[in-house]
């Protein structure tokens, strides 16, 4: 994965010719980060967008909208096609993520369509790579925040590509909620994980989530899902 840099904002105790400077041009103040750093951030800065669509904000920020009928929204190493539905936006995009989302009938329910690429250690077989997949899913989940109800992750099969398929449901003890509202909510993804079919160290994961009240879960959740993640195809790194 590239390296890259983050820009550090002035101090405020410098002189003003010296932050007019860094405003102009940040890039030349900017410090390099290491290798590790950066994919921390990333998942970091993936993870606060992800939240900040699923959260129950006062503002909302302004977003762009899905087109109707939607287009294959390219990404860096791969591709994919969202919904045919209206009221989805894309919330974040970088060059190795994009993060879509839709506010459910009541602010607190949410759907959200998250897509990455991610260092994946060495494996031989698809069996080894599919408990990869889960131990690296499990390793990422906060239990204190998460109680794990069903995580289940299969073998995949897409044109020959090394991939798993993923299905998470867990309560949500931590959702932002309105006033008043009480209740535990629950957390439903569909993930398909796969190496790169042209580097096998580099990985594709795309996401399918919906969070609602329980008994108020979309009933089409699999189908939609399913939709998503089978319109995914690969392109050059």
């Amino acid at each position: 994965m590239v390296t890259g840099r983050v820009y550090v904002p002035p101090n405020n105790r410098l002189e003003s010719g010296a932050r007019k400077a860094r405003a102009a041009h940040p890039e030349r103040y900017a410090v390099p980060i290491k290798r590790g750093e950066m994919h921390l951030l990333r998942k970091l800065g993936m993870l606060c967008a992800i939240l900040a669509v699923v959260s129950c904000a006062p503002v909302q920020p302004r977003l762009v909208d899905i087109l109707i009928p939607p287009e294959r929204i390219s990404q860096k190493g791969f591709s994919l096609v969202p919904l045919n539905e209206k009221r989805w936006f894309i919330f974040g995009r970088s060059s190795d993520q994009l993060v879509l989302g839709k506010l459910g009938g009541i602010p607190e329910e949410n759907f959200a369509i998250r897509a990455i690429l991610f260092q994946l250690p060495a494996f031989k077989t698809n069996e080894e790579f599919v408990r990869l997949i889960k131990e690296v899913q499990a390793k990422g989940i906060n239990p204190e925040r998460l109680k794990i109800i069903k995580h289940e992750v299969v073998t995949f099969a897409k044109k020959g590509i090394d991939c798993a398929k993923s299905h998470m449901v867990a309560e949500d003890r931590g959702a932002a909620k309105q006033v008043g509202k009480t209740g535990v909510m629950v957390l439903e993804a569909l993930t398909l994980a796969c190496a790169h079919p042209k580097q096998k160290d580099i990985g594709v994961s795309v996401s399918y989530s919906q969070r609602y009240y329980p008994e108020q879960g979309d009933p089409g959740f699999l189908e939609k899902a399913t939709s998503v993640l089978n319109s995914v195809e690969f392109a050059d790194l």
